[in-house]
């Protein structure tokens, strides 16, 4: 009897309105996992994301709010992550040759005729063991992997530390744009990063291709484990997603939207993306034509947002519910 209650309390307590949204969200989890089983088949850190959504979802003040804020950053993992199992069945030649002959013909005669990555894939080999190569490493791992964390950690300074939810927006749907439209150029222009042709050649890819982790194994090396390769050979769902460099184009978001709101030391933010365009060269993930490209696409999305998508889409939202 007493669970009978608590089932009719539940019942009653989803036909709320104002509980309602909390149904269309485990609904939603639900589809998730349908569409993730058929794609690429269910893993632990799928069952995860989902638990923390529907986490959030129970929770009181904010919880709904900050799904319908945070939504941008959700939707994209589950769209990367998809494709792992769509990429593969829609493309159909990988472009290899065209990225390492405009990078050799742009930056090779500043590099001895080689093109940047592969120059300092020489200079690895010949400082193997000594201090200032230790230091790159370990410099490039942590750049190079901020890419993952940076974007969150900003994101919930503006939204919940700042309460600035007009500049995060500004800020989360020019990242959206961005990944948009790296997306479907990923699609429809697959690029083989530097990696590739320095292990297996200007030739079209067959078979398993392994190795994305790049110089990002050195760092691995130093510590005695396989961490970040581990991490690149499960995580990457695309391995030739190099044009444009989501490396090269988060950094420069990030750096302009911090110098915007955080002023103190603005030219300290300058540091991170030339941390991490040096990095994703000298860890052979990207070439140099990668990170500008996504500079430019960094831009278009930044003016889309600030020119189009906030003023007509979501200003009256935000600025008009009493929380920015």
């Amino acid at each position: 009897m007493e669970h009978f209650k608590k089932f009719k309390q539940i019942l009653q307590n989803i036909r709320n309105p104002n509980n309602r949204w909390r149904l269309y969200v485990l609904l939603g989890i639900i589809l998730y996992f349908i569409l993730i089983n058929q794609v690429i088949h269910i893993r632990p850190d799928h069952a995860f994301l989902a638990l923390v959504i529907f986490s959030i979802a129970l929770g009181k003040e904010r919880s709904k709010q900050f799904l319908i804020d945070w939504a941008p950053f959700i939707i994209f993992w589950v769209a990367y992550d998809m494709m792992r199992g769509i990429a593969d069945n829609v493309r159909h030649m990988i472009n290899v040759v065209p990225p390492f002959e405009w990078e050799l013909f742009l930056f090779g005669p500043l590099f001895g005729g080689q093109i940047p990555s592969f120059f300092f894939e020489h200079f690895q080999v010949i400082h193997d063991g000594t201090l200032g190569k230790i230091l790159l490493d370990i410099m490039g791992a942590n750049f190079y992997t901020l890419h993952f964390s940076a974007p969150l950690v900003l994101g919930w300074i503006f939204w919940h530390t700042l309460s600035d939810r007009p500049l995060f927006y500004h800020f989360v749907y020019t990242i959206t744009v961005l990944n948009i439209m790296a997306l479907v150029t990923f699609m429809i222009y697959p690029a083989a990063p530097p990696w590739y042709v320095y292990q297996y050649g200007l030739t079209q890819p067959v078979g398993f291709i392994g190795g994305s982790a790049g110089g990002l194994i050195n760092f691995d090396h130093l510590i005695g484990t396989k961490f970040l390769q581990s991490i690149w050979d499960t995580f990457n769902s695309n391995l030739f997603a190099a044009i444009p460099s989501l490396h090269g184009a988060y950094p420069c978001v990030i750096a302009f939207f911090a110098m915007k709101r955080l002023h103190r030391l603005r030219f300290l933010w300058l540091i991170y993306p030339a941390g991490t365009w040096f990095s994703a060269v000298y860890l052979n993930e990207h070439y140099i034509i990668d990170l500008i490209i996504g500079l430019i696409y960094a831009v278009i999305a930044f003016l889309t947002v600030k020119w189009v998508l906030y003023p007509k889409l979501f200003q009256r939202y935000v600025e008009g519910s009493g929380n920015t």
